[in-house]
């Protein structure tokens, strides 16, 4: 379809005119953008599972070891996510969550997906990603909450986002 594209479209770029320069720019994002739109509407009954499920949780403190209400770590809020949500089982720790499913590029994340941060020399972060660069997890100094992996701080811990194979969609 690229070469049928840049077949029409080359006696108009051979003109030079702006005219012809915002007509492909109006093809090329209209083809993105409706691309992208189904992507969102695609996962929006995940994304909607999964901020419910947030919103029972949101403000329980960190506890590390923890797994209920009272407080709660991050592998421990992911795996009772994933078990409440997707009635699927993660393992317990971090590390072991790491390596559930295939590593994929950051910008192809999609809700759902474990996102990994390194946070100290040994030490290790995961939240779940909600989309529009959102992910809910158990952070040490706040408890459950969302943040941004474009934050300056998450951003440069980002380690790798993973998607567990029980999750895998063409």
């Amino acid at each position: 379809m690229m070469q049928f594209l840049k077949l029409n479209i080359q006696p108009l770029l051979r003109k030079g005119t702006a005219l012809s320069y915002l007509v492909v720019l109006a093809i090329l994002s209209g083809c993105a953008g409706q691309r992208y739109q189904q992507a969102e509407t695609a996962y929006a009954p995940i994304k909607s599972q999964l901020q419910a499920h947030y919103s029972r949780w949101n403000g329980t403190p960190y506890k590390y070891g923890g797994n209920s209400r009272r407080g709660i770590d991050c592998s421990a809020f992911v795996a009772m996510t994933y078990k409440d949500v997707f009635d699927l089982y993660l393992p317990r720790t971090t590390r072991a969550q790491a390596v559930v499913g295939e590593t994929i590029p950051q910008s192809s994340a999609r809700p759902g997906d474990l996102v990994l941060f390194k946070t100290g020399l040994f030490d290790r972060h995961v939240g779940i990603y909600l989309g529009n660069q959102y992910f809910m997890h158990a952070s040490a100094s706040k408890g459950v909450i969302q943040s941004r992996l474009d934050n300056p701080y998450w951003n440069a811990k980002y380690w790798k986002t993973v998607r567990p194979s029980n999750l895998l969609r063409n």
